[in-house]
């Protein structure tokens, strides 16, 4: 979890009375606040999002194809050729807001 920022910001929702004795009871029961509870679980499903979506899912047969192409990578063609060369005469690649080479 990333460090706590000295500022503090309010996070707020609104929820049917069901949900909010719903997610009180379960705060007790787990021993904490409602606050502490609330930020934990958000904190958690908002981690899980964020590492589904970074993450690359293959098929066994996408995997096997993926290996194929790393192991047996086809010829170059004229435009990754171009490509390369472009590189090599501006000494490698470049980010947009720095102008140190990073390759």
């Amino acid at each position: 979890m990333p460090p706590v920022a000295s500022k503090e910001v309010r996070l707020v929702a609104r929820v049917s009375r069901d949900v909010q004795e719903l997610v009180k009871n379960a705060a007790q029961m787990s021993g904490a606040t409602l606050s502490q509870f609330v930020v934990e679980a958000v904190t958690a499903k908002a981690t899980m999002v964020i590492e589904q979506a970074r993450t690359i899912r293959l098929t066994l047969d996408g995997a096997d194809r993926v290996f194929e192409a790393l192991d047996n990578p086809p010829a170059p063609n004229r435009k990754l050729l171009a490509a390369a060369r472009r590189i090599k005469e501006q000494k490698g690649f470049y980010d947009a807001d720095s102008s140190g080479s990073t390759g």
